[in-house]
C-alpha cells in the first residue's frame, strides 16, 4: 500500500475518533494525527528511488497534509495544481493528484470534481487502482446530480369548488379554470399570502358556455383555447352524427372568441385535452372517428387539418419550441391508455419516450428538456423523463411521490417558467362500513378501495373485492379479500391475475355460499380469444373455495352473451345469474337480458325470466328460497322512465313490482332481511347517504340514515342475524390544486 492510501485510511480513523470525544481529547488526537502523518511521510521519502520522485512525492505529501490534516482546502488545491504543472510525467503521482483534486472540489461542492475524476480516467488508464477509485466517485456524483432534490408541495387555498381540470399560465402567476360554465383567470397569490389566490377575473366569451375540461394556454401567454358546452343542442341528434366538441380561442383579456373546429371526442374528459402551439397559431387536439381516437393539428383559422400519427392517441402537447408534440397512447376511445410518445409537429415517425400502463397528462419543461406525465395505474406518482431536442428519451425516468395523504394526482395543469408544476389532487376516503340495521352511527371496518362486501354465514367475517394497485394485461389486478367483522387490515384470499382471471368493474357478484365454503363471482379468462362486443368482454360465472385454492368455471356463454351478477340459492345447490346480449350499436348496446339458474357444480342453465326491452341488475335469492329480487330500469337510462324493484317467484315464474326506485346505477345493490320480509337497497347513487328498506308485502319504504358526511354508498349486504348492514362507500372531498417546487437537481 502506498503513502496516499495509508494516510487516507488513517484520516478516516481519526475522523471517527474526533466525532466521539470532547474538545480536549480532540486537540490531542489532532496532535497525534500530525505526528504520525509526518513520521510515515518521512519513512516513505527516505525509501524513495530518485530525487525527481522524491520531489514529486514530497509535494504530493504536503498537499495531502493541507487537505486531510489542516483542512486548508484552498491551499491544497493550489499545491495539487502546481504538482500537475511540474510533474505531469510522473504518472502515479499525477493520477493521485487528479483524484485528490476531485475529492477537494467535491468537499467544496464544486462541479469541477467530476471533471478531475474524468480526466484521471482518460489520461492515466494504466493507474488501475486510482482509476477504480475515480470511477466509484464519479458514478456517485452523477447519480446525485440526476436525482431530484426533495420536492416541496404547496396547496393553494381555492375557496370555490374547483373542477377536475385547470391550466396554469406560462409565467406561473395565474390559473385558468371554469366555474358555472364561465371562464375565469385567478391569480395564484393574493394579498393574504402566497397560498391564498387573488381576485378572479371572468373572461368574456360572448355567452358561450364553457366545458370544464381541456383548457390550454399558448406558451407566449397571448392565446387561450377552450371547449364549448353544446350538450343542449345534441339531445335529438343520433350518436354517430354528434359533434360535441366546439373548440374556441380567446385572448387572456376575453375578447372576440373565435371558433376553430367542430369535433367529436366522446364523453371522456381526457379526450377533450388539447394544446396550442407556442405562438398560438396552431392547435393540436384529439378526435374520435369509428370508435378510434387520433390526434390532429389544425391552423387556428380552421384550415390545414392534419392527422399526426396512425397510432390511436390523445392529449397532444406542443414542446416549447413548437417543433415536437408529446402525446399518449389511447385505447378504446379513452377507456384505457398506454405509453408516452413524441412526434414531429409537422408529422413523421413516432418515438416511444416512456413505457407506461396508462400514461396521461403530459407537460413539457420550459426549456423542452423534460416531460412530466402521470400513469393512471400509479396515481400517487409524478413521472419526469429527460428528452432530446428531437423528442427522443435522454435518460432514465425519475418518479416523485405525490403529497402524503392524497388518493392520487388526476391532472398536471402545466409546467411554468419558474419551474413549478401545477396539479390537481384527489383526496377520497374509501372504505367498508357497518352500521345498525335500524339506524345509527356507521363505523369503518376496512380502510381502502373496496367493494361488494359480503357477510360470512356466521357473521364473524366480511368478504370483499379489493381494488387494484396496478393493471395487468389491461385488467385491474383485483383480489378477493376478507376482514374481521369488527375491523382490521384485511387478508388477501386470491389474486385473480395470478390465475389469469379478470374482473369487470361491476356486476361481479361475489356472493358467499350458505355453508361459507365457496365464493361465486363473474369474471373473464384473460387470453387472446376473449370476445369483445362494443368494448365489453364475454364474462362467465366462476366459483372458488374461500382459500382461493382452485377455480371452477360454471357457465360458458356464447358470444355475444355475457354472464354476471351471480347469487346462491339458500341450499347452495343452485346459482342464479343475469345473461346479457351485447350489441355493436352504441345507441342500443344492450339486447335481451334474462335471469338464469344453473346447478352450482355446472351444467346447462335454465331460463327463469326474460326482459327484451328492460335493463335488469343486482339479483338476489331470498333466504326462504321462494323469490329472486332484481332491479329493472330503462336500457337507455332515460330519467323519464320509472325504475322498479321486482321479485319473481321461483316456482310459477310470476313477477310483481315491490316499489318504485328513483334511480339506480351499476353500483346499486339489494339485499334481503334474514326473514325474507324486507329488502334493502342503496338508491340514487348521486345522493347516496341513506339505505332504503322496503316491505315486500306492502311496498312501504323506510330511510336509514348512515350518519356519514359527504359520503356515497355503493354495494350493500344484510348480516345473517339481521342486526347490521355492511356497505362500501367513499367520502368524496373536492379536488385540490397544488404546486410542486424544488424538484429539479441543483
Amino acid at each position: 500500500m502506498d503513502l496516499h492510501l495509508i494516510l487516507t485510511k488513517l484520516n478516516t480513523i481519526f475522523r471517527g475518533l474526533t466525532l466521539t470525544h470532547g474538545t480536549f481529547v480532540k486537540k490531542r488526537i489532532k496532535t497525534m494525527k500530525t505526528q504520525i502523518f509526518l513520521t510515515i511521510a518521512l519513512v516513505f521519502l527516505t525509501c524513495s528511488v530518485s530525487a525527481q520522485e522524491n520531489r514529486a512525492s514530497v509535494a504530493l505529501t504536503t498537499a495531502i497534509y493541507e487537505e486531510e490534516v489542516t483542512g486548508n482546502l484552498d491551499k491544497a488545491i493550489e499545491l495539487y495544481l502546481d504538482i500537475l504543472k511540474k510533474y505531469p510525467d510522473d504518472r502515479p503521482v499525477a493520477a493521485k493528484t487528479l483524484y485528490h483534486l476531485g475529492l477537494v472540489n467535491e468537499k467544496m461542492g464544486k462541479q469541477k470534481a467530476s471533471d478531475y475524476f474524468t480526466r484521471l480516467i482518460k489520461t492515466y488508464p494504466d493507474q488501475t487502482e486510482m482509476v477504480a477509485l475515480a470511477k466509484e466517485r464519479l458514478n456517485s456524483l452523477l447519480a446525485s446530480e440526476k436525482a431530484p432534490s426533495r420536492p416541496t408541495f404547496r396547496k393553494i387555498q381555492i375557496p370555490s369548488l374547483l373542477p377536475w381540470d385547470a391550466a396554469i399560465s406560462p409565467d406561473g402567476q395565474e390559473l385558468l379554470l371554469v366555474y358555472d360554465e364561465k371562464l375565469w383567470k385567478m391569480p395564484l397569490s393574493g394579498n393574504l399570502g402566497p397560498d391564498v389566490p387573488g381576485k378572479p377575473v371572468q373572461l368574456n366569451t360572448d355567452g358561450i358556455k364553457v366545458i370544464w375540461a381541456g383548457l390550454s394556454w399558448s406558451a407566449d401567454g397571448k392565446t387561450i383555447a377552450f371547449n364549448e358546452d353544446n350538450s343542449q343542442y345534441l339531445k335529438d341528434i343520433p350518436e354517430n352524427e354528434k359533434r360535441n366538441q366546439n373548440i374556441y380561442i380567446v385572448s387572456p383579456e376575453g375578447e372576440n372568441p373565435e371558433k376553430i373546429v367542430e369535433n367529436y371526442c366522446g364523453p371522456r374528459a381526457v379526450s377533450y385535452r388539447m394544446s396550442l402551439s407556442p405562438d398560438g397559431k396552431t392547435l393540436a387536439y384529439s378526435s374520435i372517428d369509428d370508435n378510434e381516437t387520433h390526434i390532429y393539428s389544425i391552423s387556428v383559422d380552421g384550415r390545414a387539418r392534419k392527422k399526426l400519427v396512425d397510432l390511436q392517441a390523445r392529449e397532444p402537447v406542443f414542446s416549447p419550441d413548437g417543433k415536437t408534440i408529446a402525446y399518449v397512447e389511447d385505447k378504446e376511445a379513452g377507456i384505457g391508455g398506454g405509453s408516452l410518445w413524441t412526434v414531429p409537429a409537422s408529422g413523421g415517425n413516432p418515438i416511444l419516450v416512456a413505457e407506461a400502463s396508462n400514461a396521461s397528462s403530459p407537460v413539457w419543461s420550459p426549456d423542452g428538456s423534460k416531460i412530466a406525465f402521470l400513469d393512471k395505474n400509479e396515481q400517487n406518482k409524478i413521472n419526469i423523463i429527460p428528452v432530446k431536442k428531437d423528442g427522443k428519451p435522454d435518460g432514465k425516468k425519475v418518479t416523485i411521490d405525490a403529497p402524503e395523504g392524497s388518493k392520487g394526482v388526476t391532472l398536471l395543469t402545466g409546467w411554468s417558467e419558474n419551474n413549478k408544476i401545477g396539479m390537481i389532487i384527489s383526496r377520497v376516503l374509501y372504505g367498508l362500513y357497518t352500521m345498525p340495521a335500524d339506524g345509527g352511527q356507521a363505523v369503518m371496518v376496512f380502510n381502502g378501495d373496496a367493494s361488494q362486501p359480503r357477510w360470512s354465514p356466521d357473521g364473524k367475517q366480511i368478504f370483499f373485492r379489493k381494488a387494484a394497485d396496478q393493471q395487468v394485461q389491461g385488467w385491474s389486478d383485483n383480489k378477493l379479500a376478507v376482514v374481521p367483522a369488527d375491523g382490521g387490515e384485511g387478508k388477501d384470499i386470491l389474486s385473480l391475475h395470478e390465475r389469469k382471471i379478470g374482473f369487470m368493474p361491476y356486476g361481479t357478484g361475489i356472493r358467499v355460499s350458505p355453508n361459507g365454503q365457496k365464493i361465486v363471482f363473474s369474471g373473464k379468462k384473460i387470453d387472446d380469444d376473449t370476445v369483445y362486443i362494443n368494448r365489453y368482454p364475454t364474462t362467465q360465472i366462476w366459483t372458488t373455495p374461500i382459500n382461493g385454492s382452485e377455480l371452477t368455471k360454471i357457465t360458458n356463454p356464447p358470444a355475444p352473451y355475457s354472464d354476471d351478477s351471480p347469487c346462491w340459492s339458500p341450499d347452495g345447490k343452485s346459482i342464479a345469474f343475469i345473461r346479457t346480449e351485447f350489441k355493436e350499436s352504441r345507441m342500443n348496446m344492450y339486447g335481451e337480458m334474462g335471469i338464469y339458474v344453473v346447478n352450482s357444480s355446472g351444467g346447462v342453465p335454465r331460463l327463469l325470466m326474460s326482459e327484451p326491452e328492460k335493463f335488469i341488475y343486482s339479483i338476489n335469492w331470498s333466504p326462504d328460497g321462494k323469490w329472486i329480487a332484481y332491479l329493472k330500469g330503462d336500457k337507455r337510462n332515460n330519467p323519464d322512465i320509472i325504475s322498479t324493484l321486482e321479485i319473481i317467484n321461483i316456482e310459477n315464474r310470476i313477477s310483481r313490482t315491490v316499489c318504485e326506485v328513483t334511480g339506480f346505477t351499476v353500483f346499486s345493490e339489494l339485499t334481503w332481511s334474514p326473514d325474507s320480509k324486507r329488502i334493502a337497497f342503496n338508491d340514487n347513487i348521486k345522493e347516496g347517504k341513506v339505505i332504503k328498506v322496503v316491505s315486500v308485502d306492502n311496498g312501504k319504504i323506510q330511510d336509514i340514515e348512515t350518519g356519514l358526511v359527504n359520503a356515497r354508498i355503493y354495494n350493500l349486504d344484510w348480516s345473517p342475524d339481521g342486526k347490521r348492514f355492511v356497505f362500501a362507500g367513499y367520502q368524496d372531498g373536492a379536488p385540490e390544486f397544488w404546486l410542486m417546487e424544488d424538484f429539479l437537481p441543483e
